[in-house]
Parts: C-alpha cells; sequence; structure tokens
C-alpha cells in the first residue's frame, strides 16, 4: 500500500511541476483597451496603419486608445500595434457626428442576427474586425496594419464598399509623406 502511494504522490508532483513549469514558460500578452471613433455613416474598409513616424501622435481616453478614423478610411500613425489578448468589453466602436456626439457601433452583426425589439435581420451597421497583418510594399515598406469594416451584413458584402489596403491609400490619396522613415530604401 505504501508503495502504491509513492507512486501516487510522484505522479501528482510530476504533474504539478510541469504545470508550474508550462505557466512560467507562457506570457499571455495583454493590448491596451481601445477606442475607434469612426466617421458618422462611414460605410466599407477602414485601415490603421502603425509605426509611422510622420502618422498622427498617439491619443488616449484614460487608459484606452483612441483611433480617429479620418474621413478617408485610412488611419496612418505613430503608434505601435496593439498586439495581444483583450477582453471584448474593452474595445469599443462608434460612429462621431459633425459635433462630436458619439453612437456606438456593436461589432459583427453575424453574431447578432436578431434585434430583440424589431425583425431587421441584417440591417444595423456593425463593425467586422479582420485582424492585424502585413502589407507591402507600400512607397517600398511592408507596414503593420489593422483593418475592419462597417456597415450592414449587405454593405460588406458589397465590393462598392471593400477596398484593399493598395486602393484605399491610392483612392483616398493618402500623402506618400507620411510613410517616410518608416523603412530603410
Amino acid at each position: 500500500m505504501k508503495s502504491s502511494f509513492n507512486v501516487h504522490f510522484l505522479k501528482v508532483l510530476f504533474i504539478s511541476l510541469t504545470i508550474a513549469l508550462l505557466s512560467a514558460c507562457t506570457e499571455i500578452r495583454k493590448s491596451e483597451p481601445a477606442i475607434y471613433l469612426i466617421p458618422d455613416g462611414y460605410v466599407g474598409s477602414l485601415y490603421i496603419i502603425f509605426n509611422a513616424p510622420n502618422g498622427q501622435p498617439p491619443k488616449y481616453e484614460g487608459n484606452s486608445r483612441v483611433y480617429e478614423i479620418p474621413p478617408s478610411g485610412v488611419l496612418v500613425t505613430q503608434m505601435d500595434a496593439n498586439e495581444g489578448w483583450i477582453e471584448t468589453s474593452k474595445i469599443q466602436y462608434f460612429y462621431v457626428s459633425n459635433t462630436n456626439e458619439r453612437t456606438p457601433i456593436s461589432e459583427d452583426s453575424a453574431l447578432k442576427e436578431q434585434d430583440a425589439t424589431n425583425n431587421d435581420i441584417g440591417k444595423t451597421r456593425t463593425v467586422y474586425v479582420g485582424g492585424l497583418g502585413q502589407s507591402g510594399p507600400i512607397y517600398g515598406c511592408t507596414v503593420i496594419n489593422q483593418n475592419f469594416t462597417v456597415g450592414t451584413n449587405a454593405e460588406q458584402t458589397d465590393s462598392r464598399n471593400l477596398l484593399n489596403i493598395y486602393d484605399a491609400i491610392k483612392l483616398n490619396n493618402i500623402d506618400e509623406k507620411l510613410f517616410d522613415g518608416m523603412c530603410s530604401n
């Protein structure tokens, strides 16, 4: 009986040490909370391009990053990418009117197919987050960017509202000078 106790004890000890070591080696990086301010009524693709020395300087409200998306739908910012894990409740999206009034926009209508107060399935404008990635070359650089779309289900799948990052920069005349110093050529 003593032998089986020792074996059981050693197994528990081994498993506990393994879990402790794995936990110590795994670091989960947390993102900063974020607020996205989108021009009122904007529909289509949005891009945030990070690490641009000549881009918009960092902006915060409390401990939340603030991304003020310009009417072009392309924000070029000096901030580093906001990488890591974050609770959905720490991310906020707003339409912003000319008088700076904020109207919340929810994330991804596919998760909310029907509003409890009416039956307008898919008619509410929402944000669909595409994620963080790299694109390039853009003016000779590979850039880190975040992309997402805003609109109803139909608007978010209408190709007239969707631009890739290259077309968004070109069609919206994003100033090449914003990209100066992003990479060495």
